[in-house]
């Protein structure tokens, strides 16, 4: 891939608490563009809930890659090259 390439990707997010999958395919350079393109459409479909209270022993539960809402970055794969 040279520099100006843009790759398609399909990106999927799991949220055990609504148990709800929402998947986007869309165009960025790398991953980490396309994760950062990939939240932004997550949380326009489905918008942030106001958080509630958490406990200390829940609060280090979401540490591990989840965000406060309870979406994890389920998959993400190359769909294709653009020019």
């Amino acid at each position: 891939m040279s520099v100006g390439d843009w790759v398609k990707w399909r990106l999927e997010f799991y949220s055990e608490r609504r148990r709800t999958l929402g998947c986007y395919t869309l165009e960025a350079p790398t991953p980490a563009a396309a994760l950062e393109l990939g939240r932004r459409a997550l949380f326009t479909e489905y918008p942030r809930t106001a958080p509630r209270a958490r406990s200390l022993f829940e609060q280090a539960q979401r540490i591990g890659g989840q965000d406060a809402d309870g979406w994890i970055l389920y998959r993400i794969a190359k769909d294709g090259y653009m020019r």
